[in-house]
């Protein structure tokens, strides 16, 4: 039973990670801040949003554990936080499909 639970908070956790890149802006901002860290003035600097929008995306990462902030002066500088991505990761590793179901790929 405990399994089954687990199980479904790790679900909940992928969904909502697949649901926060279901806004384009939103993988724009993480994709460029896998690359370097930035900060939103930066980031808003290179997106066709203003910098309160660019503010709420990355609350949104940031409350999802996909982003860490820290203070540079008077800035906050984004990165990314890979281990926020281990819930999709492991539900991407649970329904991968294994090599024998993928051979016919090969052929």
């Amino acid at each position: 039973m405990a399994k089954s639970h687990a199980q479904a908070a790790a679900f909940r956790s992928a969904l909502q990670i697949f649901h926060l890149f279901g806004e384009p802006t939103r993988v724009v901002i993480f994709q460029r801040l896998a690359r370097q860290p930035m900060s939103a003035g930066e980031l808003a600097q290179t997106l066709p949003v203003t910098r309160p929008a660019v503010v709420q995306h990355l609350k949104v990462l940031e409350a999802a554990h996909l982003l860490t902030a820290h203070s540079e002066g008077k800035r906050r500088v984004y990165s990314v936080r890979p281990v926020g991505l281990a819930p999709l990761r492991d539900w991407l590793d649970r329904h991968s499909p294994t090599d024998q179901k993928t051979a016919y790929l090969h052929k």
